[in-house]
């Protein structure tokens, strides 16, 4: 089975059509980590198109944001998140409010791959925590047993890959040897179009964050996606332009603030 990973798609229609063009015919299922909208200027759209394609989707903070949930105070948004936040809220349909409230905020075990889990910030605090460094990565892997999580929430591609090491620990003689087990992780960025090999095992595990479709914060203004297979354990990260005019005058009619229509076009 081969898996359309989608992130952080914030109601940016123009970006999402772009990857599900240039992906036609590549994958089985879409699978969607969250934050279908917030920011973008299309979230009913957006939503309408992962209810009908998405097999899977977990519970983003902006997602839950829209929804006005306990949890999540839309005053500790920045002004501009808040705004556009507010203002979804008013366009959202009833039929995509509803979709968004069954949304999953708890790590997703798939069906079809038992050593994988799938949420939007990270194992420990699925809905918010930023996992942006090998400690906190660390941290993480000590909440889920299995051997790869998919997160998004950071709007950058990146793999965090936990090794056990055996090392020999020399005691009070140089004959007083025994062994000790150490744990690190390091940060891996991945490459566009490069076809990588998930190695996993009781000694290595993977936490794999994509990127963002819809808003990209790695000053690479193309959306991001990654195509997992699930038969040969590969992930391939690739990158596709789009037209960004067309979402930032999207944006203008709405009203959104400036500074998130800016953005798009300097990916950060």
């Amino acid at each position: 089975m081969r898996v359309l990973i989608l992130s952080d798609i914030h109601a940016n229609l123009v970006a999402l059509e772009s990857v599900l063009n240039a992906t036609a015919g590549r994958y089985d299922v879409i699978w969607c980590l969250g934050d279908v909208v917030g920011y973008g200027p299309r979230p009913n759209e957006c939503v309408a198109m992962m209810r009908e394609r998405a097999a899977l989707c977990a519970m983003g903070n902006h997602d839950w944001a829209v929804l006005g949930r306990s949890g999540i105070d839309v005053e500790d948004f920045n002004p501009h998140a808040r705004e556009a936040v507010l203002w979804t809220r008013d366009v959202l349909t009833e039929e995509n409010r509803a979709y968004l409230a069954q949304l999953a905020d708890k790590p997703i075990h798939p069906e079809v791959a038992d050593n994988l889990i799938l949420t939007h910030a990270s194992p420990r605090e699925p809905v918010l925590e930023y996992i942006l460094t090998p400690s906190i990565a660390m941290e993480n892997f000590a909440e889920f047993p299995e051997q790869i999580c998919l997160v998004g929430h950071t709007h950058k591609p990146a793999i965090y890959r936990w090794r056990l090491h055996e090392e020999v620990k020399v005691a009070g003689q140089p004959e007083e040897t025994e062994q000790e087990q150490i744990a690190t992780v390091e940060l891996l960025r991945p490459q566009v179009g490069t076809l990588l090999k998930l190695e996993t095992s009781p000694h290595q595990r993977l936490i794999i964050n994509p990127g963002s479709v819809g808003q990209p914060r790695d000053n690479d203004v193309r959306a991001a996606f990654a195509i997992l297979d699930l038969e040969a354990m590969t992930w391939l990260y690739e990158r596709v332009p789009y037209p960004i005019e067309l979402t930032q005058n999207q944006m203008r009619k709405a009203n959104l603030p400036r500074r998130l229509i800016d953005r798009l076009s300097f990916g950060w």
